[in-house]
């Protein structure tokens, strides 16, 4: 059996930047921007607009059966929240998981190989906001 390439953790973070991106856009919204490589403690990954809004998405994902998570902590959800509020932007979480679909167990579909099929688990936006 052949040895397969694992997902890098950048890798696993572009994926889920790339399945939001493309939910975005086929939910109307004008991509601006997105970078995959993005400070995650302080950059959104994608700027987008969509009917006079323009916002800011925080991607994380995870690796099933895990989700994206934001654990970066209080002080870094202030920092993302005010960078938009800066640029007149509102600013959404985006949680995705991923599942090796050629997996038949939990453990083969946590296995992040490389060109392989996936199970997405994405449910939508949460809009980031600090307490009025």
């Amino acid at each position: 059996m052949a040895e397969q390439e694992l997902m890098s953790p950048q890798d696993i973070h572009a994926f889920g930047v790339e399945i939001v991106f493309k939910q975005l856009e086929k939910d109307g919204w004008v991509v601006q921007s997105a970078d995959v490589a993005a400070d995650i403690r302080s950059e959104p990954q994608i700027v987008a607009a969509k009917d006079g809004e323009l916002a800011f998405f925080v991607v994380r994902t995870g690796v099933h059966p895990g989700r994206g998570r934001f654990e970066e902590g209080q002080e870094a959800f202030n920092t993302l929240v005010n960078h938009a509020a800066e640029h007149g932007a509102n600013c959404y979480f985006a949680s995705v998981g991923i599942a090796n679909s050629n997996g038949t167990t939990d453990e083969e579909m946590a296995v992040p190989v490389k060109g392989v099929a996936y199970n997405i688990q994405f449910d939508g936006l949460i809009k980031m906001a600090l307490p009025a």
